[in-house]
């Protein structure tokens, strides 16, 4: 196993999974912008690992009771150019989460508490989110005389419908597990208080799956919601065409028809 820690986020890999976990709980993990130029620099080490062949899944986590509040705000109010140092603290975020969501290799959010501003963007943009019991979703920036980041504006109308997303953007309400599974903000629930536990069993199971074919599903889903419907049926036909010939391709056909499980390289 190997980690590596910056000052509020650590990055660990172990059997091919690379979790990356905020640890700023004192704070209730909110993003000063040296926080968020650590899960930058966590999510490049992982990146880069998933280029390698090293990380074959992603999961994201936080210590403490709160997954992350979102922008620290004291931070923000700190400082003579206020505008400066909100582009800096969102770029840093953004360039995480472009990464993040471009990344060959799934990645799964172990959501256990709250999330709110800064902290629902980084929790959806994964492709898999997991919740726990105690999990809440909660925007929160007009609360504070502000708009949405960190993707928050362009996943949400995607997710539940402009309705819904606009209600949350505009009245900051709090959406419970259950009512975020129903609405497709997040993927499934469990009952179990360790998340993050559960998160690397998925994690490590999706590391032992076809990882070229996760790789394109992936492109193909994140690339739907810009294409025409015939422009991405071509972008369908050019990928299946190449896995099918591909050793993960190969494997899986001849395992299925030989009754057998596969065995991805």
């Amino acid at each position: 196993m190997n980690e590596f820690a910056h000052n509020h986020v650590r990055v660990e890999i172990d059997s091919s999974v690379a979790v990356i976990t905020l640890a700023r709980p004192d704070k209730h993990n909110a993003f000063d912008l040296a926080m968020a130029q650590d899960l930058h620099a966590a999510v490049q080490r992982a990146a880069r690992g998933a280029q390698s062949g090293a990380v074959r899944a992603i999961v994201l986590a936080a210590e403490g009771k709160v997954f992350s509040v979102g922008g620290d705000l004291a931070y923000f109010s700190g400082s003579g150019d206020r505008s400066e140092r909100m582009r800096q603290v969102a770029t840093a975020l953004h360039d995480a989460l472009e990464l993040l969501t471009t990344a060959s290799v799934p990645v799964v959010s172990a959501l256990h508490g709250i999330a709110a501003g800064a902290g629902v963007g980084l929790v959806l943009a994964a492709d898999i989110v997991l919740a726990g019991p105690h999990a809440k979703l909660r925007l929160a920036y007009t609360a504070g005389g502000l708009s949405p980041d960190c993707g928050a504006s362009w996943i949400l109308p995607r997710r539940v419908g402009m309705a819904r997303a606009m209600d949350l953007a505009l009245t900051n309400r709090a959406v419970d597990a259950i009512e975020a599974e129903k609405w497709g903000l997040v993927s499934r629930l469990t009952d179990s208080d360790d998340v993050v536990s559960e998160a690397r069993a998925i994690a490590r199971r999706l590391a032992a799956g076809p990882s070229e074919a996760f790789a394109a599903t992936k492109h193909l889903l994140w690339t739907s919601l810009d294409r025409s419907f015939v422009a991405h049926l071509n972008s369908e036909a050019e990928a299946i065409s190449r896995l099918v010939d591909s050793p993960d391709g190969r494997e899986g056909i001849d395992a299925f028809l030989a009754k057998r499980a596969p065995t991805f390289s």
